[in-house]
């Protein structure tokens, strides 16, 4: 019994769980990263999952990317005799596996060099991704008409695509967006609201009025 003392923090207990907590959510939000739509895409229809969308599952991998390097300089410090130790025992091994660590060495420039290159079957795993990307909208011609439309003020994009700004403005208007200027974009107007860039573009675009 310990006449109700509290134990002390164990630092290194809490750097072993914390490495192994955020190398768990890394690849989770790595496999998410993995499939989810490319960039272009995913802005314009404002794509989420789980509540977050692509820019916030990017953050949320960077920042457990960093989180899992700093703690896993930790846990070397703290662990670094018996690293040091366990790397001389194998070096010796090594050498009384020649053959093996001669297969081993080989095989990962090989991987190393197909991950580059991208021949089979490395290049499938990229191929794979990009049809799981593809997945999300398959059929749909969800496609922006140009990259990042959404982040162009509308007066801008009313001169590239060739459309009456005002008619634009008082559509939107009739749609209860508030606008003041020519000035807002499409990502801005759709922030708080439950349609994507893309959807309010497309009824936009079926207006007679941005034709007149």
């Amino acid at each position: 019994m310990q006449d109700g003392k509290t134990a002390p923090f164990n630092f290194r207990g809490f750097v072993s769980l914390l490495v192994t907590f955020s190398g768990l959510a890394m690849v989770v939000s790595g496999v998410v990263i993995y499939v989810m739509p490319e960039g272009r895409i995913a802005y314009w229809t404002a794509w989420h999952l789980f509540a977050l969308d692509k820019e916030q599952w990017g953050t949320m991998h960077t920042c457990l990317s960093l989180i899992f390097f700093v703690g896993s300089c930790f846990h070397l410090y703290f662990n670094w005799r018996a690293l040091l130790s366990y790397l001389k025992d194998r070096l010796k091994r090594s050498f009384s596996l020649r053959k093996e660590f001669i297969a081993a060495l080989v095989l990962s420039l090989i991987c190393l060099h197909g991950s580059i290159v991208g021949y089979v079957p490395f290049g499938s795993v990229m191929d794979l991704g990009k049809t799981l990307k593809g997945s999300w909208y398959d059929g749909q011609d969800v496609h922006p008409p140009f990259p990042h439309a959404e982040l162009m003020p509308l007066k801008q994009l009313a001169k590239r695509i060739d459309f009456s700004l005002k008619g634009a403005i008082d559509h939107l208007r009739d749609k209860g967006y508030v606008i003041e200027s020519g000035d807002v974009t499409l990502k801005e107007l759709t922030e708080n609201g439950d349609h994507s860039p893309a959807e309010v573009f497309e009824t936009m675009m079926m207006d007679d009025r941005l034709y007149q």
